[in-house]
């Protein structure tokens, strides 16, 4: 560190998740939680917006929980230091900062839906996973392609159904061919491992199975 008055640092990065609101940010939480803990006493950020995105919430936190938690709060490019500089949280531009970058994410919001909204009325893909049996287009990631590996287990799993086996039935076949059930599938193709629960079984049962046999998509339906 360079700062003689600061030793000591941990990091706590809630990459992927939205500023807008502190309690879906699992990092958030647990630097909150250190806290109160003792742990540190010092919040060190880059500038007001990577504190939240939330005007109220911003403000709650930056006039009431760290002086409630004895936190010493520190904004780096807005010059902002609750210690050296206590009268600077008075100043008006801080709620004007804070109701900007709320505004701005409001914004992106909007912008973000209306542009999916206009794909799904083009019959876009707009998931984040392709249903068990396709794949995005490797040239088009808006479209879905049969996936050839996958595909024939849908296939059985239909006929099958058709054929009069039940779901619990089919679970237990596939299970005794060793066949990786969707999610298992997916995690072992993920390049984004951490988009993916781990806390999820390998094998297939029923509820899985019927989730393929009523999904529309299998029907042509872009859904």
């Amino acid at each position: 560190m360079s700062q003689s008055d600061l030793s000591g640092a941990s990091f706590f990065v809630d990459d992927g998740f939205s500023g807008t609101s502190f309690e879906n940010r699992p990092e958030f939480q647990r630097m909150l939680q250190a806290f109160r803990d003792g742990e540190f006493n010092v919040c060190c950020i880059k500038d007001l917006s990577r504190l939240s995105r939330n005007y109220i919430e911003a403000g709650t936190f930056i006039e009431q929980v760290f002086p409630m938690l004895g936190v010493r709060f520190i904004s780096i490019l807005d010059n902002i230091d609750s210690y050296t500089k206590p009268e600077d949280l008075d100043s008006i531009l801080i709620p004007i900062k804070n109701l900007l970058h709320d505004s701005y994410a409001r914004d992106i919001s909007v912008k973000i839906r209306s542009s999916l909204t206009a794909k799904q009325k083009q019959g876009e893909f707009i998931g984040s996973f392709a249903a068990f049996g396709y794949q995005k287009d490797p040239e088009d990631k808006h479209k879905l392609v049969i996936d050839e590996e996958t595909a024939p287990i849908v296939r059985n799993i239909f006929n099958w159904y058709i054929g009069g086996t039940s779901t619990t039935r089919i679970a237990k076949k596939l299970n005794a061919l060793h066949i990786d059930n969707p999610y298992t599938h997916r995690k072992k193709k993920s390049t984004k491992r951490g988009e993916i629960p781990t806390d999820k079984s390998s094998l297939w049962c029923a509820e899985t199975v019927s989730r393929i046999l009523e999904n529309r998509v299998y029907r042509g339906d872009m859904a």
